[in-house]
């Protein structure tokens, strides 16, 4: 450092410049810094570390940082973008693992117990057995589904129900509290972080309603086969890297969709293909891009007409999308009620820092409260 002046190494502006997407105004800057026509005064650097979203420790080490985002090596399906993963998806994941070892030293301190349901399950086993052994564990008949209102709540049934048997399931569409840092769903829908004590979905709420629904189920198989995932494919995606992704889905959709009462609901249903496929969507609670899954597979629907109603359905989606709502109600969605009381507890009797519990909530004193009291009253 000269003065105000900070020296970065050249290495590193390369890093920068082949890993961060910049903006205009950004890039401006950045090309002088890096062609050495100029130096960044450390304000600037702040200023520029903070739009980047790159930690200020990186920009004075002598050489590109590693960043071993290990959960990357379970992704779904092989995918470019995945090689270079976005400061958002690190972010993110290095939250959840905060929350994840938190939990965990919660469980081991208080209980003591680890989740027996944790590779539980062979994924050699025949899709049957399978789907048997999860309904059992969630407390869940074949026709589930008839008990909920729409998808939502179908979400809210299963949510809960993997809560209860030791479950961490957390959403989010933005990175933490910053509305500005949209998670993308073409990068990543869903990821799952195994541990014994506290296993830990989260999914990018940024998906569709019917969509969150799907990966609830699909990373909760992953769970009970004991493997980590990454779930990175869109729903005509079918290049899998192994056979648990294969199995992931199919007890998803079973479960979502048994095939025999599927089969029977729609040569009972009148009219054409799409009539078919919305009433079935309305009667399962479910999305109907599954719907039309399910179709394709029982080769009651051509491959075109598939990919024409997944179309149509991201594009309705898309149209209705909307942020906004209440905060708090929002939060409470967002983050594991179960977590979010443990720590609660925790902090009030002297356990846990305040500082730490608002750093794993992306709140403060008067914002943790009353998202606490916002889940209370929702029990």
């Amino acid at each position: 450092m000269k003065g105000n002046m900070v020296t970065v190494a050249n290495s590193i502006w390369e890093w920068v410049g082949a890993t961060i997407p910049l903006s205009e105004n950004n890039r401006a800057n950045f090309e002088l810094w890096k062609s050495g026509e100029k130096e960044p005064t450390f304000n600037q650097l702040e200023k520029f570390s903070a739009a980047t979203h790159i930690p200020m420790g990186y920009f004075f080490l002598n050489s590109p940082p590693t960043e071993k985002i290990k959960i990357l090596e379970y992704r779904t399906v092989d995918s470019i973008a995945v090689q270079n993963p976005s400061r958002d998806l690190i972010d993110t994941v290095r939250q959840m693992e905060n929350v994840q070892e938190w939990m965990r030293e919660y469980v081991i301190n208080t209980q003591g117990e680890k989740v027996s349901f944790v590779g539980s399950l062979n994924s050699k086993d025949d899709l049957v057995k399978i789907v048997s052994a999860i309904r059992k564990v969630l407390s869940l008949p074949v026709t589930w589904y008839e008990n909920s209102q729409n998808v939502d709540y179908s979400f809210k049934i299963l949510r809960t129900a993997m809560s209860s048997i030791g479950i961490v399931i957390m959403l989010n569409g933005i990175v933490g509290a910053n509305t500005h840092r949209k998670l993308n769903i073409e990068e990543f829908r869903a990821f799952t972080l195994i541990d014994d004590f506290s296993p830990l979905i989260f999914i990018n709420s940024a998906d569709s309603k019917g969509g969150l629904l799907f990966s609830l189920l699909h990373e909760f198989v992953h769970i009970g086969i004991g493997a980590s995932s990454f779930f990175n494919a869109g729903p005509t995606d079918a290049n899998f890297i192994n056979s648990n992704e294969v199995i992931c889905n199919a007890v998803a959709a079973e479960i979502i969709v048994p095939l025999q009462v599927f089969r029977q609901k729609w040569s009972n249903e009148s009219g054409d293909v799409n009539k078919k496929i919305v009433m079935l969507a309305s009667y399962f609670k479910c999305s109907q891009t599954v719907i039309a899954r399910r179709a394709l597979d029982s080769k009651l629907i051509s491959n075109n007409e598939y990919t024409m109603i997944v179309s149509q359905a991201k594009q309705l989606y898309e149209n209705k999308h909307s942020n906004g709502g209440d905060f708090y109600k929002t939060n409470a969605i967002r983050i594991d009620h179960r977590f979010l009381l443990a720590l609660d507890s925790s902090l009030r009797e002297g356990r846990t820092l305040f500082s730490d519990a608002f750093h794993l909530t992306n709140t403060n004193r008067s914002t943790f409260d009353n998202l606490v009291n916002e889940v209370r009253g929702e029990q």
